[in-house]
């Protein structure tokens, strides 16, 4: 049966030792977990400098006992063990120890080189890392940058303004034009498709064959990765994390191809007029049949009423209004209206009657 945190975060493969290196005397790869003191000048171990081993290096820990992130004393800056109450070297109690950092945010990444092979001296990077942020200029948007993007922001501001900016102005009523429309479908026979589960009840004319539907996952065994884990005490632990791996299979059902009669669109009748001498007037529909194949319907009816305006300097203006307006606005009638300055284009909203 695996141990209790087997069954969490993925098989224990084993505990092995952190290594550190001495930043007094340089002396390189000691022991972590059993050398709390450099064995060469005797200076304290210092907890940052941890790193994982290579392969190659690994030494396990057998019968590892857990007893917490090691405690940093405050006083003599000694590593001890993280049950301990005073301090083993100078014998200060530990109430307000620091705990050792444990290296979370390189455990991944940690854990990804290992399996590639490469050896990370995760001490050396944090120092590079240190040095290169205090070489770098100081943080925040350079004012150069600020200032060129308030002056994008008011440029596009004003290109807004400018073309939405409109000016008053009266135009003469020199035309009037109409049109309505009626629109017609008929029924007529479709060629369509549907997965046979779900064809229409009236098709006919009816072949099928087999086709891909859908696409299902397959369990297809698991994707294992060895992910290295600080213990915080000088220990590593080594666990194989493994995920689900699957394949899509295609899922293939019966579609139909099968004629249905549908209605759709079929032709327009169109009257139209260019002035008020003749009231818009809907002209004959002549439906053609009233079911069966070929059967005609109306589908909807639409119609378009323009004043035609001049303004200033002969410029001539098209308005869509209401039926209403449109009967109502004489020609050589006077009306404002405003203008865009840039595109020239009236605003045929503000249409007003002149007074």
């Amino acid at each position: 049966m695996l141990p209790p945190e087997d069954s969490e975060k993925g098989r224990h493969l084993g505990t092995y030792e952190m290594l550190w290196d001495c930043k007094f005397c340089g002396a390189q790869g000691l022991p972590a977990h059993t050398h709390r003191f450099c064995p060469t000048c005797g200076s304290a171990q210092d907890p940052n400098t941890r790193r994982f081993p290579s392969d190659e290096e690994k030494r396990a820990v057998t019968d590892h006992v857990d007893k917490g992130v090691d405690l940093i004393c405050a006083a003599c800056g000694t590593t001890n063990s993280g049950d301990a109450k005073f301090c083993h070297q100078c014998g200060a109690p530990l109430e307000n120890a620091e705990k050792a950092a444990l290296v979370q945010d390189e455990v991944r990444a940690a854990s990804e080189s290992f399996q590639a092979g490469e050896q990370r001296d995760l001490a050396t990077e944090s120092m590079a890392r240190d040095l290169k942020q205090s070489q770098a200029a100081p943080s925040g948007i350079p004012r150069g940058v600020v200032i060129g993007l308030i002056v994008a922001a008011l440029a596009c501001i004003g290109v807004i303004f400018l073309f939405t900016r409109t000016q008053s102005g009266t135009a003469v009523i020199t035309g009037h034009t109409w049109e309505r429309e009626i629109l017609i479908e008929s029924l007529v026979p479709q060629e369509q498709s549907a997965w046979c589960d779900s064809m229409p009840a009236d098709a006919y004319s009816i072949s099928s064959r087999s086709e891909q539907r859908d696409t299902r996952r397959i369990p297809d065994g698991e994707i294992c990765s060895v992910r290295r884990v600080d213990n915080g005490d000088g220990t590593f632990s080594e666990r194989e994390e493994c995920e689900p791996r699957y394949r899509e299979e295609p899922v293939y059902d019966d579609r139909c191809y099968f004629t249905v009669d549908r209605w759709g669109y079929s032709r327009s009748v169109v009257s139209n007029g260019d002035s008020q001498a003749v009231a818009p007037y809907w002209a004959n529909a002549q439906l053609q049949f009233a079911s069966g194949i070929g059967a005609e319907r109306e589908a909807g009816r639409d119609e378009t009423y323009l004043l035609i305006l001049r303004g200033d300097n002969d410029a001539v203006y098209e308005c869509e209004v209401n039926f209403d307006l449109w009967q109502n606005a004489a020609l050589e009638s006077a009306w404002k209206l405003e203008i865009g300055v840039v595109n020239g284009q009236p605003r045929c909203d503000t249409l007003a009657p002149a007074s």
